[in-house]
């Protein structure tokens, strides 16, 4: 698993599908920091807006 995650940090655009609080949502972008010891990934968009989600949130990433 670890090493799947350290695939996503390697600046190309991403979809990520999420749980947010109980909706869930879609964001694409990319990945900007993993953080395994708070279980977090902050993903900016296009427009450089940053977005944490948590990482047991997410049920797809394509």
């Amino acid at each position: 698993m670890k090493m799947f995650l350290k695939q996503l940090t390697e600046k190309k655009m991403i979809s990520i599908d999420y749980y947010s609080n109980g909706t869930l949502q879609t964001i694409k972008g990319r990945v900007h920091r993993l953080n395994l010891l708070e279980q977090i990934l902050q993903l900016k968009d296009e427009k450089q807006k940053t977005f944490v989600i948590q990482l047991s949130g997410i049920r797809q990433i394509y």
